[in-house]
């Protein structure tokens, strides 16, 4: 939900920056950077130093944002989308798993979310090879619950009150459930 909000703000905002950074980098570039401070906050994570750890999931949504707005200005390509979609699946699998470590009691509620997030990235892959027929639009709204923008938040949640950590996870995960159970009606009910 948040996401087509944000980019909604954001883009006119950041395209004359994105188109200055172009210049400079590629969008590629910025999404590696993006997943190496993903990477780097889970030791953060893991040994209970959960503001160091926000920060650098701040630097990294920061980093996302603009790798797609120097997208969109060079041209998105099939490889940048790819990467961006595996890097961020990595990452996002992986700050639950941080999480877990940190707390071995949480292990469940970890896993829990970890499912939802493979549940809903297959889904999401699974309706981008069998609806081509059907509308961006119909299928951006499909998924629209558990979108990068609400994973940031309930991390940035997680790291700010750990001790609610299942609850976000479980709460989190469901919403990848059902994110994933929308995208595939969908296409059901679209299918000619």
């Amino acid at each position: 939900m948040l996401d087509s909000l944000l980019r909604r703000a954001l883009d006119p905002v950041l395209a004359p920056f994105a188109s200055r950074i172009s210049r400079r980098t590629s969008a590629n570039a910025l999404t590696l950077s993006a997943f190496v401070l993903g990477v780097a906050a889970l030791p953060d994570i893991r040994f209970q130093k959960y503001f160091f750890a926000l920060g650098l999931l701040v630097l990294r949504a920061v980093f996302d944002v603009l790798g797609g707005a120097v997208a969109r200005v060079q041209g998105p390509t099939t490889f940048g989308a790819y990467l961006d979609q595996v890097l961020g699946l990595v990452v996002s699998a992986a700050v639950p798993f941080a999480f877990a470590l940190a707390e071995p009691d949480r292990a469940l509620a970890a896993m829990f979310l970890m499912l939802g997030l493979v549940v809903r990235a297959g889904a999401t892959a699974s309706v981008k090879d069998a609806g081509r027929g059907l509308t961006v639009a119909v299928l951006d709204q499909a998924g629209m619950l558990a979108g990068k923008s609400e994973l940031f938040v309930a991390y940035a949640l997680a790291c700010v009150f750990p001790q609610w950590f299942s609850i976000i996870a479980y709460a989190v995960g469901i919403l990848c459930f059902v994110a994933a159970g929308s995208r595939v009606a969908t296409v059901a009910v679209a299918r000619p």
